[in-house]
């Protein structure tokens, strides 16, 4: 709706006139009640006007411009609200009335002014500007309100919302709404219905909202569809009129009066269930469900009832036939304070799309005066009403949960209570009804105010309620659209233009306004698109957003953020899982294969299937009521609990195929003595009927059968938990459980365990030893206590110290006080119930926590060895650690399942629970390297590769502390290894899921081969050198010289096993050389042989072994002789001849016989004794290895006998150095034997080389040569027989070389 400024012009005629109106108008102000925007023109005496000008500016659903209250009225009208008991009325009465008329009779006469109006006018009335002041129309949608009231001066905060309902319609048409019944008496002819109201109908500005008259069955509602932001508290106050002049029907007034708060973000348009509900509540009118329940307002948080007759302030339980007032999660309320009370229910919760759960009374106080009042007249300042003060308080902090709530009619404070903390912005209704009794139900004067002031520019922020009604509880998802509302408010006293909302997360943020009048707000809207980058952690977001303006002077105004909070399910994905490997001292490595726990934001059923076995208390005690609030029968209370229960596995097992229910229920009772057969038996002791401690049924998917029986149940006996536990074993060991099944038992009691009555221990440790070997099965245990003292938090008395050591809560308790070492108290598996609403939802908690996860469920891990390690030990386990790092335990069989087969290596983790969340799982074991690690290596490196051919360990695979496998070469510690599990409902393969690769790393050994040479042969260019390990051929490797002439090379061999190595030198072409071996291992001494044996060692060795390559040799044996003769005489004893051998020039470097080596010449000496035919050699020489002649010259030394012509032959020996073409060795053999010269020294011929060469000596007697006489005549003659003998000989030597030649031609 369009509204302008206006202005109000007032003529004078005097001076006198306009002193008096400036007079009033300054005393307004300054008393607070000029209202915001107000001002006024001066009153210069000589002008003829004074104007008066006033923002229309209240926002929707504030009240026009009423005459303002004087100072002396809104004086006493104060300390009115401050007095527990109304003023007298007569007192009243004689107060200025609001427009300054004294007396009832004149606002009459002010009514009769206006009553020539149209019966349908707005009571907004239009007004003239003067022709000098044009109404101007914003460029800009611009949100105006009715003019403000003047604020009471002990109001603090923000004015909100005023609504007299004294006029014919509302301030706000738009924003207000009646249902039913309801009316404005102030409209020309009233309302339809008007038993016991006729007097008050149809009176302009002296009006009421009618509610109801005082007819039976009547009821009415009034809706303000407006949010109003109530962040910061809220004070509600308003004049409210119950009475009656007649009677009809009962004879009692009734119903009352209903006050609610709804959420601001939803569409406020119908009410709750009337009569007992007071337009608030849910409503069942028997209890018993054959009539429909009707439903709550929508989004209630808050109803406050004016309970006049009593029902309103009464909660019955469900299931009987008393109505139930309230949703039947509710329970009974045990302290109904009746008719004339003030109750506070709390907020409404929708199932299923229908709002019929909560509406729970939190608290309720009876006002001993009455609520009812006198009647209602036509005065516009009428007392006969009562004024209620409803305050919320501020919230303490930004993360309070609560706000404290007063109630007060008449200044006096009726209730106190923390209420649940309100929603940032609410909308309101009253409603009230009369049922079969009768009452007329009024409200007058509705004034609203925030408890602390709100800041010039506010802002609200929600998401849209009509769009999502449970948004709060909601599970968004990843990509879902969100609606978010926001509420824009001016609380300043200037307008504020260029109105904008900004939303990191929200580009299209859109406002029914850009110009905000003082008191204005709009609203806005945008929609969010959920990314999962948004989402936090918790599974939470939260969406902050500012809004802006400018103000009359451009400067910028910013709201305070604004934000909401959603749930959005943040998919769990893929666990965080590792595979992380660390290098030990001994050369082994520790491998990890972890997965962490995790939570999602929401639950999904599990596939898991689960066998739960419920173990309950029917002791006689059970026949008393739940508590001293709540008398519903404890075993009542616990069989709705318990039907509920299985409801919920009823609905688990929908759809799934006979036999296949993925939930299974077993029932044991347990009282007095043990019964083995299955029933529900009891048996007669004393005169007193027992129930027996007994199996009612085995394990069943026929949860409409066990509903049955469980209804059937009776309190009788005493409390033998001991029996109960033990035939739960027998349960959860019984054909009906199943061996894959995940086993839960739930053990209910309502006091000590005792076979009579009193704690006794045997009874209490024999429940815990048999509990314990459920728990030693895998079961978990959980224990609910309803007794007087039961405190889970508690250790401190034996019945609590009993209810942790049954339960989970101490997995290895052995007695009620010894309850082990690795137990938590706070564990959750010990719960307590003061109330029947409490048991149904421990209950149905119990099932969700067990049916439903958002845990990561059949996390099974394999992992897999290669081929290059193997487990150093047995030592592997599975071991857990919190976030913190502290040791959370974990039993094997219980909590997982481990197994590791040899013959293929391979690791098979199995966790049977959900992975607790932040907690991770990590399987241990210690490897070392294969010997095919080691060999493997050494042969990339002797292939010219890196060790491991290119592998490297893939990232994040090194524990803290470590640095040998990301990104490292090594060779692959698994083949592979994974992970399968089921998230979010949806089971992954484990070859889908794999983990990392570490790596191992492995050292290589050394062969080193030296070639050394011995001779002076030549050598070749290279030599080939073979290796076999084993056996098998290792590796051929080639030898050349270095730089240095160094002939040698390092060979890579394995470490690891100890092995041999035999190495073996191809011999040379030209075969000239022979090899010699010698070894050793590391600094060790050089032995023998061409095999060498390196150790078992993971360290790196060095191996060497040396080949020694000598020089081959032929040896000529004796085969240079020489024959020595002698002509003219025998052998005389004394007769010594030495022939020389010589190399020749042509090779003066050949070998010597052994006896000369090193000589230049070698001799030999012929005696009458060497030999029968007076031959002798030079002895043996040896050559080496290669095709070679050799040149010797044998001669006889001349010696010094008698007579003696010694030879004057000369030989030239040959020596060929030549292979054997049979046996492939180096031989020497004599080629060839020349006589040079002759024993006379001519030329010589050939001789044969396989005679020793012939020198013949000749002795000349002297009796034989001539006697001459001038010398002595022996010396004569020996002279001339010597000359003659010369010549004989020369003669002999010309004849033999005439022969020679004579034969050669």
């Amino acid at each position: 709706m369009r509204r302008a400024y206006a202005q109000r012009r007032v003529k004078t005629g005097d001076a006198f006139t306009r002193r008096i109106l400036a007079t009033i108008i300054s005393i307004a102000m300054l008393v607070g009640m000029g209202g915001v925007g107000v001002s006024v023109a001066s009153a210069e005496e000589d002008a003829t006007a004074v104007d008066t000008s006033a923002v229309i500016e209240p926002q929707a659903g504030q009240q026009e411009v009423e005459p303002a209250e004087t100072a002396s009225e809104s004086q006493t009208k104060q300390q009115d609200e401050d007095q527990a008991e109304r003023p007298d009325k007569e007192q009243t009465k004689q107060q200025t009335e609001p427009n300054g008329v004294a007396s009832e009779q004149g606002d009459a006469a002010k009514s009769n002014d206006v009553a020539s109006e149209q019966d349908d006018a707005d009571s907004i009335r239009s007004i003239t500007q003067p022709d000098d002041q044009p109404i101007v129309l914003a460029a800009q949608p611009t949100a105006l309100a009715n003019q403000i009231q003047p604020a009471a001066e002990s109001e603090t905060g923000s004015q909100l919302l005023e609504e007299t309902f004294k006029n014919s319609n509302f301030a706000d048409p738009d924003s207000w709404s009646t249902k039913d019944d309801a009316c404005l008496t102030a409209k020309t002819r009233g309302c339809t219905s008007t038993k016991d109201s006729a007097a008050i109908q149809g009176h302009a500005r002296n009006g009421y909202l009618q509610l109801t008259d005082n007819s039976a069955s009547a009821k009415g509602s009034v809706l303000y569809n407006q949010p109003i932001i109530s962040k910061n508290g809220l004070h509600v106050s308003f004049d409210y009129y119950m009475y009656h002049t007649t009677s009809s029907g009962l004879n009692t007034p009734g119903d009352g009066i209903g006050f609610f708060l709804v959420d601001g973000a939803a569409t406020l348009q119908q009410t709750g269930a009337a009569g007992a509900g007071l337009g608030y509540a849910t409503n069942d009118e028997d209890g018993t469900g054959s009539k429909a329940r009707e439903e709550g307002v929508a989004q209630g948080v808050l109803g406050i009832g004016l309970d006049r007759f009593g029902n309103f302030s009464t909660q019955h339980a469900p299931g009987t036939t008393n109505r139930v007032t309230g949703g039947d999660d509710c329970g009974q309320w045990e302290n109904p304070t009746g008719p004339n009370s003030i109750t506070l229910r709390g907020k409404g919760i929708a199932d299923n799309g229908k709002w019929t759960k909560g509406y729970c009374i939190v608290t309720s106080e009876q006002v001993v005066s009455g609520l009812d009042t006198k009647t209602a007249t036509n005065a516009a300042n009428d007392t006969n009403g009562k004024r209620v003060d409803i305050t919320i308080a501020p919230l303490a902090n930004a993360t309070a949960t609560t706000q404290k709530l007063t109630v007060k009619i008449d200044g006096a404070t009726v209730l106190k209570y923390d209420i649940d903390r309100l929603p940032d912005s609410v909308k309101f209704g009253f409603s009230a009804s009369t049922g079969a009794a009768h009452q007329v139900q009024l409200i007058r004067g509705l004034s609203v105010y925030s408890m602390k002031k709100l800041s010039q520019l506010d802002l609200v922020k929600s998401v849209d309620k009509d769009r999502y009604p449970n948004a709060d509880t909601h599970v968004f998802q990843v990509g879902d659209e969100v609606p978010y509302t926001f509420v824009v408010r001016n609380s300043g006293n200037t307008q504020l233009n260029s109105i904008t909302v900004k939303d990191p997360n929200i580009t299209n943020v859109t406002c029914g306004a850009q110009i905000l009048a003082p008191g204005a707000q709009t609203q806005c809207s945008g929609t969010l698109t959920i990314t999962e980058s948004l989402v936090g952690e918790n599974g939470t977001f939260t969406n902050t957003a500012t809004a802006t303006a400018k103000d009359a002077d451009g400067k910028s105004v910013t709201s305070p953020q604004a934000q909401a909070t959603i749930h959005v399910n943040k998919p769990l994905g893929a666990p965080e899982k590792h595979k992380r490997i660390k290098k030990n001292g001994d050369g082994t490595y520790t491998l990890n294969v972890d997965v962490k726990g995790a939570a999602s934001s929401t639950t999904v059923t599990t596939t898991q299937p689960i066998d739960f076995t419920l173990v309950l208390d029917v002791s006689g005690s059970m026949d008393d009521p739940m508590g001293k609030t709540d008398t519903t029968n404890r075993l009542e209370a616990l069989k709705i609990a318990v039907d509920k229960f299985l409801e919920g596995a009823a609905n688990a097992n929908k759809g799934a195929q006979s036999g296949s229910e993925p939930v299974r229920v077993g029932l044991v009772k347990f009282a007095g003595d043990e019964k083995d057969e299955i029933g529900d038996d009891t048996y007669r002791s004393g005169g007193y009927t027992y129930n027996y401690s007994q199996i009612v049924s085995d394990l069943t998917a026929n949860m409409s059968g066990l509903k049955n029986k469980v209804s059937k149940l009776k309190a009788a006996g005493a409390t033998r938990a001991d029996n109960g536990f033990n035939l739960a074993v027998k349960v959860m060991g019984s054909a009906s459980a199943r061996t894959d099944a995940k086993k839960v038992v739930i053990f209910f009691t309502d006091g000590s365990p005792t076979s009579s009555n009193g704690f006794e221990k045997e009874v209490a440790n024999n429940a815990v030893t048999a509990a314990k070997k459920l728990k030693d099965g895998g079961a978990a245990v959980y224990s609910i206590g309803i007794f007087a003292s039961a405190n889970p938090s508690s250790l401190s008395s034996n019945e609590n110290q009993f209810m942790h050591a049954v339960s989970s809560n101490f997995p290895k308790a052995t007695s009620y006080k010894n309850r082990g070492d690795d137990g938590d108290k706070d564990a959750g598996y010990y719960k307590a119930a003061t109330n029947a609403s409490e048991l149904n939802a421990i209950f149905d908690e119990i099932e969700k926590s067990e049916t439903t996860t958002s845990a990561y469920t059949k996390v099974t891990m394999e992992d897999t060895l290669s081929g290059y390690v193997e487990l150093a030990d047995s030592n592997y386990k599975v071991v857990a650690k919190d976030a913190s790092g502290k040791v959370v335990s974990l039993t094997k069989n219980v909590d997982y399942t481990l197994t590791y087969d040899a013959s293929t290596k391979k690791f098979t983790v199995a966790f049977l629970k959900p992975l607790v969340n932040n907690v991770t799982y990590t399987l241990e074991y210690n490897v070392k390297p294969t010997q095919k690690a080691y060999d493997e290596y050494a042969a990339n490196l002797n292939a010219g590769k890196d060790g491991y051919d290119g592998v490297k360990g893939d990232a994040n695979t090194d524990l803290p502390g470590n640095a040998t496998s990301s990104n490292q070469p090594g060779f692959h510690a698994n083949d592979s290894a994974c992970l399968a599990y089921s998230a979010d409902g949806v089971d992954h393969a484990c070859g889908g899921n794999p983990y990392p690769h570490p790596v191992i790393q492995v050292v290589s050994s050394t062969l080193h081969i030296e070639k050394q040479w011995s001779g002076d042969g030549d050598k070749p260019e290279s030599i080939t050198v073979d290796i076999k390990q084993g056996g098998n051929s290792y590796k051929t490797v080639t030898l050349k010289p270095d730089a240095n002439g160094n002939w040698s090379t390092d060979v890579i061999i394995p470490a690891g096993a100890a092995k041999t190595y035999t190495v073996t030198e191809t011999e040379p072409e030209n075969h000239q050389w022979k090899a010699s071996y010698q070894h050793k291992v590391g600094n060790g001494a050089l032995a023998d042989g061409n095999a060498v044996t390196v150790p078992e060692s993971t360290a790196s060795q060095n191996a060497t072994v040396v080949i020694t390559n000598t020089l081959k040799t032929a040896t000529l044996k004796n085969a240079i002789g020489v024959k020595k003769e002698l002509v003219g005489r025998d052998w005389k004893d004394s007769d010594e001849f030495t022939f020389k051998l010589k190399a020749d020039d042509s090779n003066p470097d050949a070998p010597m016989p052994a006896s000369c080596e090193n000589q230049s010449a070698c001799t030999v000496t012929v005696k009458r004794g060497s030999s029968d035919d007076h031959v002798a050699y030079f002895g043996d020489i040896t050559y080496d290895a290669g095709e070679a002649e050799y040149t010797y010259l044998v001669t006889e030394n001349a010696g010094n006998a008698s007579a003696m012509y010694y030879s004057q032959a000369e030989y030239r020996v040959v020596v060929s150095v030549m292979k054997d073409g049979t046996s492939g060795e180096w031989k020497a053999v004599v080629e060839s034997v020349t006589q040079l010269k002759t024993d006379y020294g001519v030329a010589g011929s050939n001789w044969d080389s396989t005679r020793p060469m012939l020198f013949t000596n000749k002795y000349i007697s002297a009796s034989s040569l001539p006697l001459t006489g001038r010398m002595g005549a022996e010396r004569w003659w020996q002279l001339a027989a010597s000359g003659i003998g010369v010549v004989a000989l020369l003669a002999g030597a010309a004849a033999d070389q005439w022969r020679r030649k004579k034969r050669l031609g």
